[in-house]
């Protein structure tokens, strides 16, 4: 659960060999340091937040940080940030993070991260959120991310050092798929990130046919953003329906409404044009799935 104990800050050093019992002596297959593990506090109803941290590998073999899960997210996803003729695009790394021997990977704003999506519960600044981190060579690996405050640009200055063996199988959450995350509410929900905004975006239903998709826009600091206008646009060139552009309508001061018609199942792209003002726009694009 999350604990409203004040945070500690800290690393956490994992030493391995794969497939046998973890020691701290254990040095044959590689090091990972695990510092800087952070979140922000979230604003009033949203469901997604992001988490950061910095991985180190310093042993001799490739280590792939394959899937993570957070006891109050429906699921979680890691995250890598692309930009595409312009267009910033963030995308789920299905095939995982790979840490290479000697490389320092760090999840920071604007960049990679991890994204927890469905959260049933605020994050509130002194929270400490449980994560759970899986590697293809170390196994699973529980740390804490330590919420700082909305907007906070970086973690509190990390002082401490621990050991942690990996996470005991019978205490962990299973990641939920987006299929399954849709059965409960039959609306499938996302988050888009670029570089000066941010949406979390639900469709209803979560299936081909005719669909509604409620926008909740943020800036950087994951605060309310209000835009002049948003532009939707939907397409599955898979299938060869040429993408439809369609204007929002403002429901709230960050809140922006449209329906749209997206007759197959499978996997579509959204697109938000996102009119900050009239001359300064931000573009992202991210694939949904529908049943």
């Amino acid at each position: 659960m999350i604990s409203s104990k004040r945070a500690f800050t800290g690393a956490v050093v994992l030493t391995c060999l794969a497939g046998s019992p973890t020691f701290a002596a254990d040095r044959n297959s590689g090091d990972l340091v695990i510092t800087k593990a952070w979140s922000r506090a979230t604003p009033g109803g949203a469901r997604v937040a992001g988490g950061y941290l910095t991985i180190e590998n310093r042993g001799h073999a490739t280590e792939r940080l394959q899937a993570a899960s957070a006891a109050h997210a429906l699921r979680t996803e890691i995250h890598e940030m692309t930009v595409t003729g312009g267009v910033m695009t963030m995308r789920p790394l299905d095939k995982g993070l790979v840490i290479a021997p000697g490389q320092i990977v760090t999840l920071a704003p604007g960049g990679g991260h991890l994204m927890f999506i469905g959260l049933d519960v605020p994050l509130l600044a002194g929270d400490q959120m449980p994560v759970t981190l899986s590697f293809e060579r170390a196994g699973e690996v529980n740390v804490t991310l330590d919420v700082q405050a909305i907007g906070a640009q970086a973690p509190a200055k990390a002082e401490s050092t621990t050991v942690a063996k990996p996470a005991h199988r019978a205490e962990q959450t299973a990641t939920v798929s987006p299929a399954a995350t849709s059965e409960a509410d039959e609306s499938f929900f996302t988050h888009l990130h670029a570089e000066r905004a941010m949406a979390n975006v639900t469709v209803s239903p979560g299936r081909a046919g005719p669909v509604e998709i409620a926008i909740q826009l943020e800036d950087a600091n994951e605060l309310p953003l209000s835009a002049d206008a948003v532009a939707v646009t939907l397409g599955n060139p898979e299938h060869g329906v040429a993408p439809i552009t369609a204007n929002a309508e403002r429901v709230g001061n960050d809140q922006w409404r449209v329906r749209m018609s997206a007759p197959l199942s499978g996997r579509w792209s959204l697109g938000l044009d996102i009119r900050i003002t009239p001359s300064d726009a931000v573009n992202v694009v991210s694939p949904i799935l529908l049943r």
